[in-house]
């Protein structure tokens, strides 16, 4: 049971301007951005587009970090494991041959450039901007690439990075905000390309993290995103500008291009295409051109109906965090249910099966159901979440959902960023650490502090990291799964945090205003996403765009069919076969923007897009094929539109 983590491949857990009536552009800035590192890249040893690596080596065995590494070496291994955790790159997959790079791929030389910016007191992000050789300065595009989750500043390499590169577009990254430092001990400090040093001296080293993590104990694990004390999210939008304008002036200071002669297209995918959308909410200045945002992990307060093949359904949006409260009381225990026992990874959680019916009958005890016996325990359970209007097809991950306990740690994760705590607060007895095979909580090791840039997603569990469960006294006891009932003493003390006003202040500082965001916006979502929960994020944000007085012409929406959130998973057996992917839509998304902006040519109308899993066929699931996944189609078959309170998917 102490290794039942390992059976799951977490790539997961965290994981707007019309054409026609915006020209003017904030002049640039006189003086020359600051840049604290800046590399060429010779497309022989190196490259922009995959560390050096190529699409064959993107599908090998990780490149081993050495004991001491050097900037390039956590680089390379960043750039594999950011791909691997964002994209299905399985010969199979697609990958290749319907959409992205192929083998044949010509590196990309270029120069790339470092920094790390303020936004407010404070308030830092790093920021990455890559100018290729291949730049076409006559169709000058930039492409801003905020990382998805709580990535590190090359979290969107794999994604809008290397469509960007491959179009001949500049690109800046931003981790905006989080990142996957860790609060180290004898003054040592991470710098922003990872590496450690040893002294903490910031009279002579510029690259280091400003950041400053406050220790708990040495088995306690202080990651970046929930312990800045500076609650990032409520500035995403704001990183994503202020990446753009990093990206503008370089662009002004090495090509004597003007903003007029550059179009700027802010993309990416789930918390990036959050910030994406929040960023054409407040861009006062016309520092983005359009937007491309795929699965954003969007807040907002809305209610409208959904009217489908199913009928009229009534939806009141709810933030992520309340519904991950929600989530992780019930699902572990709705997962048992026989209803889906064909999810992918259900023989997987037989380890745990003892553990998930524990909570059915914790949850029993504290009140949150009213049945004494397991199957209407059960039964319950999936009625509780059906009623926060989740998609059935969205409850096919719940099993890998439990197996990582995603939902715990995004309760912990992001209230302790809302609230801006710290690891001595021990809020809700919920903890990061490590643990040996049979359970003890340990210290990291040392190669798992060295890799930490390269390898962490940012949020449990990722390298080492897990979620653990911590007594009154803020000592690790155990894996957070193996507390009490499924550890649902501290998921029930999350929950009763939606209570505070403090948490609610928080909340309130991250509601999007979709009506304000008036640029050239393409939101792609898939309808089996078990993360973000389609209802209460694209849908939400298209509806009140569209119903509003100031509603975007130029605003697009495509839904998706039988797509989920992480196209890793589909390298693996169960989800290859139901499941589809995300990416060459939003790869087609990229390039109907890119022609809009630069041949006037119309974004085709918002529509619903049937596409057709692999399945099995004499036992074996075949090759991804076009006509598993038709293209964004000019004239729509399956309309998507708003008719007053109503969004009515054909």
């Amino acid at each position: 049971m102490q290794n039942v983590l390992k059976l799951i491949p977490v790539a997961c857990c965290m994981l707007l301007l019309s054409c026609g009536n915006r020209t003017a552009h904030k002049a640039l800035q006189n003086t020359p951005p600051e840049v604290l590192k800046k590399i060429y890249y010779d497309g022989v040893e190196d490259d922009l587009l995959t560390a050096g690596l190529g699409l064959a080596g993107l599908r090998s065995t990780a490149p081993e970090i050495p004991q001491q590494p050097s900037a390039a070496s956590l680089r390379q291994a960043s750039y594999y494991h950011q791909f691997k955790a964002l994209n299905d790159l399985s010969t199979t997959g697609g990958f290749g041959t319907l959409y992205g790079f192929d083998e044949n791929q010509n590196p990309i030389a270029g120069h790339e450039y470092w920094g790390q910016r303020s936004v407010a007191e404070g308030v830092f992000h790093t920021v990455v901007f890559q100018l290729p050789d291949t730049f076409n300065a006559d169709q000058a595009c930039l492409v801003v690439a905020p990382s998805s989750g709580s990535r590190n500043v090359l979290g969107a390499v794999g994604t809008s990075g290397s469509w960007a590169l491959t179009q001949g577009c500049a690109v800046v990254y931003t981790d905006k905000g989080t990142g996957t430092q860790v609060a180290l001990d004898n003054n040592r400090t991470y710098q922003i390309d990872g590496l450690i040093d040893e002294n903490r001296d910031t009279a002579t080293d510029k690259l280091l993290e400003n950041t400053q993590l406050a220790t708990a104990s040495k088995l306690h694990v202080v990651q970046k995103h929930p312990y800045s004390q500076l609650h990032p999210e409520q500035h995403w939008g704001t990183f994503v500008l202020d990446a753009a304008q990093f990206g503008l002036d370089l662009l002004q200071q090495e090509k004597g291009l003007t903003r007029n002669e550059i179009k700027v297209i802010a993309a990416s995918v789930s918390n990036g295409g959050a910030a994406v959308l929040r960023a054409a909410e407040s861009d006062v200045l016309g520092l983005i051109d359009a937007v491309v945002a795929a699965e954003p992990q969007i807040n907002l307060q809305h209610q409208y109906d959904l009217k489908n093949r199913r009928g009229i359904n009534s939806i009141t949006t709810k933030p992520l965090i309340e519904l991950s409260m929600n989530m992780s009381l019930f699902e572990p225990c709705a997962a048992l249910s026989e209803s889906l026992n064909g999810s992918p990874f259900k023989h997987n959680t037989v380890l745990i099966q003892e553990l998930q019916k524990s909570r059915c009958a914790a949850l029993n005890q504290l009140g949150y159901l009213a049945a004494t016996d397991l199957a209407a325990q059960i039964d319950e359970a999936l009625k509780k979440i059906e009623q926060l209007k989740i998609e059935q097809a969205a409850m096919q991950l719940s099993q890998v959902n439990t197996l990582a306990n995603m939902w715990a740690a995004i309760n912990h994760t992001y209230s302790n960023s809302y609230l801006q705590t710290t690891a001595l607060d021990n809020l809700c007895q919920s903890a990061m650490s490590a643990f040996t095979t049979q359970g003890v909580p340990r210290v990291l090791s040392a190669a798992e502090i060295t890799g930490m840039f390269a390898l962490s997603n940012g949020i449990a569990p990722s390298n080492g990291v897990e979620l653990a469960h911590s007594n009154q006294h803020n000592e690790v006891q155990s894996r957070m799964i193996l507390a009490t009932g499924f550890g649902l003493e501290s998921q029930s003390c999350f929950y009763q945090l939606l209570d505070d006003a403090n948490m609610q202040a928080a909340i309130e500082s991250i509601k999007a205003q979709p009506e304000k965001n008036q640029v050239p916006t393409i939101v792609l979502h898939g309808q089996a996403d078990g993360t973000v929960a389609i209802n209460h994020a694209s849908r939400a944000y298209y509806h009140r765009n569209q119903s509003s007085h100031d509603a975007n012409q130029s605003m697009r929406y495509y839904e998706i069919e039988n797509a989920q959130h992480f196209d890793a998973f589909l390298a693996y057996p169960g989800f290859n076969q139901q499941f589809v992917p995300m990416h060459p839509y939003f790869e087609q998304a990229l390039e109907l923007m890119h022609a809009h902006l630069f041949s006037a040519y119309a974004l085709p109308e918002s529509q619903l897009i049937k596409t057709e899993p692999r399945g099995v066929i004499e036992g074996q699931v075949p090759a991804l094929s076009q006509s598993n996944i038709p293209r964004i189609k000019r004239q729509a078959m399956d309309r998507i539109t708003v008719k007053q309170q109503q969004l009515e998917i054909e």
